[in-house]
């Protein structure tokens, strides 16, 4: 289980062998340790030192959230015994050639991923930038196995993701308007929700390659950065279409959340509210957890199944056992 606490102000004890969560000494939330295989906090939420220690000692990854999304770090358990196969990790690193078929292999699946989105928008909802920017994703994903570099690679991916998000802003509807990709903070409802999303779901990613042995914070094509969790950023590429930018339309085109669920964020921009935010992390879940085809011999996995198969298919390729086979839909 994964569990979220988004109660600000919210409180977490430890009471024998279950995690309590209480707000103003009113329990509302509880949850067994033996089932809990990571723990999302978001916003200010204060973790008591014996839960903390509890955690570390069943082996639980938690992870820290701003209010708006912002990842903040992860108290992680002793590290796995497997010291060779973070050895390998690192050795790729400085693996040049590995490198650059990784950040192929990566950007090509994330570009295939986000036509594909841009194309199940098409059929029920004819749009002449839509078919436009399919073309041009189309484009790009052919050119990446001629680029020089992991540079190159990024800049055609760039370029791509602008086409892109143009032609996102169109699927946008309703009282919303999207005209570009903003971070850090995000200007507007809709970069708030993709902020948010893409948080959330290098949370479960980091999970996933610590499972497998594998060091989150050393990947291979993005920047190695103090605190920045590099390979899961990798691995979250591919995933970034499939799961955020197509729940953030979902919420905003079914009219789930309006204009009242966001609010100025604590970092500047814009987050949502806290009501706001439970309901897109009761979408989130059930996105997460709905099987869908996708599977080996095509059967039905669930999309947190799918992350534990690309951590694995990772360590293969890091062992030298397979190249990394990324996930796109079928």
């Amino acid at each position: 289980m994964i569990l979220y606490i988004d109660e600000q102000g919210a409180e977490l004890h430890k009471t024998g062998e279950r995690l309590i969560v209480q707000k103003d000494d009113v329990e509302i939330a509880a949850v067994r340790l033996r089932e809990l295989e990571q723990l999302v906090l978001v916003g200010p939420v204060d973790l008591t030192t014996p839960a903390m220690h509890t955690l570390i000692d069943h082996g639980v990854d938690t992870c820290f959230l701003t209010a708006g999304g912002r990842y903040r770090g992860r108290l992680a358990p002793a590290e796995g015994k497997n010291v060779l196969l973070r050895q390998a990790q690192f050795r790729r690193i400085d693996d040049a050639q590995f490198r650059l078929t990784m950040a192929r292999t990566i950007v090509g699946a994330k570009l295939a991923n986000c036509r594909y989105v841009l194309l199940r928008y098409a059929r029920n909802h004819p749009t002449p930038a839509v078919d436009e920017a399919a073309e041009a994703l189309a484009r790009a994903a052919a050119s990446i196995d001629d680029q020089p570099d992991i540079d190159a690679c990024m800049g055609a991916e760039g370029a791509a993701a602008r086409a892109y998000f143009a032609a996102f802003g169109q699927m946008v509807r309703r009282e919303f308007v999207f005209s570009e990709r903003s971070r850090r903070p995000p200007l507007d409802p809709v970069n708030a929700l993709l902020s948010f999303g893409y948080a959330l779901t290098t949370t479960e990613i980091i999970g996933a390659l610590a499972s497998q042995g594998l060091d989150p914070d050393a990947g291979f094509m993005h920047a190695l950065v103090y605190g920045r969790p590099a390979l899961a950023l990798d691995l979250l590429e591919e995933f970034r279409p499939l799961i955020a930018d197509r729940i953030a339309l979902k919420l905003i085109n079914n009219g789930v959340l309006n204009e009242s669920h966001f609010e100025p964020g604590e970092e500047g921009g814009v987050q949502m509210t806290e009501d706001g935010r439970a309901k897109y992390l009761r979408t989130y879940h059930e996105v997460l957890s709905r099987e869908i085809k996708g599977g080996a011999e095509d059967d039905s996995v669930s999309f947190r199944k799918i992350f534990r198969t690309q951590a694995a298919r990772m360590r293969a390729a890091i062992d030298g056992a397979d190249p990394y086979n990324p996930h796109t839909p079928r």
